[in-house]
């Protein structure tokens, strides 16, 4: 297990913190399927405290975050990254916000900046960071465009859970997107550099 504390902050904003996953976290976390983990449904509890137990839901090419309310410190959700593609020089990126009743309040938004913003700056050799969201999903898509991800596509018959799959949208933020808004004007909603 890595040995960096799980309740470290890697980044916090306004509404939000993001840290590593606690054990304390595990109880909720077991209500929602893929919230840490994209390949297995991580619903039994046993199963999951194992899987905690042997990585901390973080290693190189897999991870997941809490995503904590900053005033009142109660997990909201979670967000992950694992390796989108063995070609690709990229992450792919999942989030959830557990409760309906705490989603369309910024969380999510601010939770996908600034987690997008920690690896592209934790990782240098991520290139470019993506989303797949079922076309549906407009409140996820729009939040993925409000987070500075741009639509590349339309992936016919790619989405989440069984029978006929829904088709998604493809979203990416690169590197080069990441570094462009770091040194714009703020009118562009960027951080102007010091002079």
């Amino acid at each position: 297990m890595s040995t960096q504390s799980n309740d470290a902050v890697i980044a916090a904003g306004n509404i939000i913190a993001l840290r590593r996953v606690a054990a304390a976290d595990l109880e909720q976390i077991s209500a929602f399927a893929f919230t840490v983990s994209i390949t297995h449904a991580l619903t039994d509890k046993t199963e999951l405290t194992r899987a905690f137990e042997r990585t901390g839901f973080w290693a190189q090419d897999a991870g997941a975050v809490a995503i904590v309310d900053v005033a009142a410190g109660r997990l909201l959700g979670t967000s992950q990254f694992y390796r989108s593609a063995p070609c690709i020089h990229g992450l792919e990126l999942g989030y959830i916000i557990h409760d309906p009743a705490d989603r369309r309040r910024g969380a999510a938004s601010e939770a996908v900046r600034l987690f997008s913003d920690y690896l592209l700056e934790a990782r240098p050799a991520v290139y470019r960071l993506q989303l797949i969201i079922e076309a549906w999903n407009v409140a996820s898509w729009k939040l993925a465009e409000r987070c500075g991800f741009v639509r590349e596509g339309l992936m016919r018959s790619a989405g989440f859970g069984s029978g006929d799959p829904a088709d998604c949208f493809l979203y990416a933020r690169t590197r080069k997107d990441w570094h462009e808004a770091r040194h714009s004007p703020i009118s562009m909603g960027g951080q102007r550099a010091p002079d």
